[in-house]
């Protein structure tokens, strides 16, 4: 707990647990004493280092509220009132939300999830660094694993470097070499931590990836996937290449830009709900 990094998604881990306390309708009053202590004790570990992190700053202001909500339990008094010295440090953001259904719709779904296509060749426009932002600002609202979000995005300009990076990768034959904008996204392994967990990085991996190109395709940026399942020695030569932190496991690349005023797709018809459906 004494890094940073690890603590901050220990943090989100045991903080997500009261939050969902909290934002059930039938809850049990003595439901989280635990996990309140063990994030008051991870806690601790940040005013020690004094170095709180983005979660950990977040866990201050959801074990605040939550606290708040068994102040008449003693312990639960007592934690309320050890938080208060350093409830400057707490976020803003954290603890419950209540919304409403009504702005949830898309006014016409099958025409956004429908007209989306893989897009292999993009027209000169560049995309400028604050789109890009607001497309991972709306993907990164993509569900994980108690909340980690363990994702990460190296985002490569250089024409030399994007194409040195593409000839490792088997899929781009025939547009690689006119990409001009390319994503790297991975999963921070320092998110989990049980073997239970081993394959959850290539899940919560692969809902960001989706949910990083329906935010592009929001705002008219194309896509296409461009798979990364390689071996090892191919993996290390991505990683000679580029920066990439140890502890990022590569899910995928993304070949990204605007779409010309006309584009040539491939059709790509879906199976029958039938086939891939059963109601149980």
């Amino acid at each position: 707990m004494r890094n940073k990094q690890e603590r901050n998604y220990a943090s989100v881990r045991v903080y997500h647990s009261l939050e969902k306390s909290l934002s059930l309708t039938e809850r049990n009053p003595s439901a989280g004493g635990k996990n309140a202590k063990l994030l008051k004790a991870i806690l601790d570990r940040a005013k020690e280092a004094n170095d709180y992190g983005f979660q950990d700053r977040v866990a201050l202001k959801v074990l605040s509220d939550f606290t708040a909500q068994i102040v008449d339990k003693g312990e639960g008094m007592k934690l309320h009132r050890e938080l208060q010295h350093i409830s400057d440090e707490a976020s803003k953001e954290g603890g419950i939300l209540e919304i409403k259904n009504s702005t949830l719709n898309l006014e016409n779904p099958e025409e956004f999830f429908l007209g989306r296509h893989s897009i292999r060749e993009f027209s000169d426009l560049g995309i400028k660094d604050t789109e890009l932002k607001r497309a991972i600002h709306m993907a990164m609202k993509a569900p994980s694993v108690c909340n980690r979000q363990a994702w990460y995005i190296y985002d490569l300009e250089n024409p030399e470097v994007i194409s040195a990076a593409l000839s490792l990768q088997n899929g781009n034959r025939g547009f690689g070499h006119k990409v001009k904008r390319l994503l790297i996204i991975c999963s921070d392994l320092k998110a989990f931590v049980s073997y239970k967990e081993r394959y959850q990085h290539w899940i919560d991996g692969g809902i960001f990836s989706m949910s990083m190109i329906l935010a592009l395709h929001s705002i008219g940026i194309g896509s296409c996937c461009l798979n990364w399942s390689q071996d090892a020695a191919t993996d290390l030569k991505l990683r000679k290449l580029l920066p990439i932190n140890p502890e990022h496991s590569v899910i995928m690349m993304l070949a990204i830009g605007y779409p010309n005023d006309t584009s040539k797709v491939c059709q790509s018809p879906r199976r029958p709900i039938e086939e891939i459906y059963t109601k149980l």
